[in-house]
């Protein structure tokens, strides 16, 4: 039996089959996204890591569906449900585009969390930010831009 309380397991599992979604919603599934998951489970939804250990286990987040989960999160608080779309919506702006599985996974969680447009909104720009500061950016991506040039510069 686990020392987990029965609350911060789900929530746990919440937030990594939430994760696992968008992280899988535009085609890839990086070790970096996974990594990130997990220290936004610690850092912003205060999950321990025994907690996340516990999740991750067949019998919790891979038992469930994705109905399930959206089941599920319509009875976390508000608080809480705002930080896990946060932490999803991070997880999608990664690469720096949302392809369109990532924004329909994005709209059924904010649904299922009963978010106003506002808070929605706060999600968003609070996942800008976060995936700004965190550098999620591949340096792949950051190489293979190519430069404007001066043809794109806009005359005076």
């Amino acid at each position: 039996m686990s020392s987990v309380n029965a609350s911060e397991l789900e929530i746990a599992t919440l937030w990594f089959l939430s994760a696992r979604a968008m992280s899988a919603a535009d085609g890839t599934f990086s070790t970096a996204s996974q990594g990130a998951a997990g220290l936004y489970a610690q850092a912003i939804l205060g999950v321990s890591e025994a907690a996340c250990e516990e999740a991750k286990k067949d019998e919790n987040v891979s038992a469930l569906t994705l109905l399930d989960c959206l089941g599920r999160l319509a009875g976390v608080s508000q608080d809480v449900g705002e930080k896990i779309l946060t932490g999803v919506m991070m997880i999608a702006y990664a690469n720096r585009t949302m392809h369109p599985l990532e924004v329909r996974w994005a709209s059924m969680l904010a649904s299922a969390l009963k978010l106003e447009a506002d808070d929605f909104q706060r999600c968003c720009v609070n996942a800008r930010v976060m995936s700004g500061m965190l550098g999620t950016h591949g340096a792949d991506e950051i190489g293979s831009r190519s430069d404007p040039g001066p043809e794109s510069e806009s005359a005076p």
